[in-house]
């Protein structure tokens, strides 16, 4: 009988100290991350869609008080883009293109983000079945994970060393496949950012384009979707060339029909700041503008709209990112 006793009060100590486990790696990054009032992290980022793979180096800088800065360069192409938050609101900057964006969003706060501390942490929080996983010396804490506009991707796992030094993020789909995967190469928790880092103005100053407006191109090779939703199909296509810009305009038919625009893109001697009503969109390798019936994108040079009142957010992002591919190099 006393042996047991001996096994069951072992038994619930084990448990316990699992779930005590959990929650006291969780309080030391919570305490890492709110104590930090001024940061930097760098890293590597890979992202695969279907059988494409995306890779990208990403460079994070905050400032307590919502300030964010995120610069994303595709290392497929080169292709950078900046999502800046500051007291006015939320930037998508194409530097190439001197051209931006303007929201008003609670980017970072409504969706997961594995490059931005805040996030991780409110994903850990938010998942009361998070667990804690303990690998050749790593604590891994694994959880849910919100993307609002892409159910593919439902679970993450965080990887930190055993002095809790965060390593590795990396999403995963229903197959446990992991979707995106995020290598912290340096994080600086004492880093001394100011204000003047997150105005967009600085910004502007330095990636101004120096020469005058000119195209980015001319289109060789029309891009189609590789992704169409069942039920329709293609219908016709239109090339429309001036002297400054051209464009194409595909149209698709059937259940779910479908514009999709793609044009060169002109860039003008100062930088365009565009106010939308739209929501800034992760997927993929897709950032863009969001509206209720439209996504609006950039790519290596080019411009792509697609436009259709019978389809969801998320149907729109599929066709959009099965076109990311070929548009890398359809443009000379």
């Amino acid at each position: 009988m006393k042996k047991l006793l001996f096994i069951l009060l072992c038994s619930v100590l084990i448990v316990g100290c699992g779930k005590v486990d959990s929650e006291k790696a969780l309080k030391e990054f919570e305490t890492m991350v709110n104590n930090s009032e001024n940061y930097n992290l760098y890293g590597t980022m890979e992202i695969i869609n279907n059988e494409d793979v995306y890779n990208y180096e990403v460079s994070v800088s905050y400032l307590k008080g919502d300030y964010y800065k995120v610069n994303l360069v595709n290392t497929n192409n080169d292709h950078e883009q900046v999502i800046l938050k500051n007291d006015e609101g939320v930037y998508v900057i194409t530097p190439s293109l001197n051209k931006s964006f303007k929201f008003q969003s609670e980017w970072p706060n409504n969706s997961s983000q594995t490059y931005i501390l805040e996030s991780l942490l409110n994903d850990l929080k938010n998942d009361a079945n998070r667990e804690l996983v303990e690998v050749d010396n790593h604590l891994i804490l694994k959880s849910t994970v919100n993307y609002p506009n892409n159910s593919n991707l439902v679970t993450q796992s965080v990887t930190f060393s055993k002095e809790m030094d965060l390593e590795k993020v990396e999403v995963f789909n229903n197959s446990g496949s992991a979707q995106i995967t995020f290598i912290v190469t340096e994080l600086d928790l004492k880093a001394n950012n100011s204000k003047e880092l997150f105005n967009l103005n600085s910004i502007i100053q330095e990636s101004e384009v120096e020469t005058e407006s000119e195209t980015t191109g001319t289109i060789d090779d029309i891009i189609y979707p590789m992704y169409i939703p069942t039920g329709t199909t293609y219908s016709s296509e239109e090339k429309i060339t001036n002297e400054t810009s051209e464009r194409v305009i595909l149209t698709y038919t059937g259940d779910k029909p479908f514009i999709m625009i793609e044009e060169t893109a002109q860039i003008p001697d100062e930088i365009e700041v565009t106010a939308v009503n739209g929501e800034l969109v992760t997927y993929g390798n897709i950032i863009g503008v969001m509206t209720d019936t439209s996504l609006n994108w950039t790519s290596n040079g080019m411009e792509y709209y697609i436009i259709s009142s019978n389809m969801n957010p998320e149907e729109i992002l599929q066709i959009a990112a099965s076109t990311a591919t070929v548009a890398v190099s359809s443009v000379k």
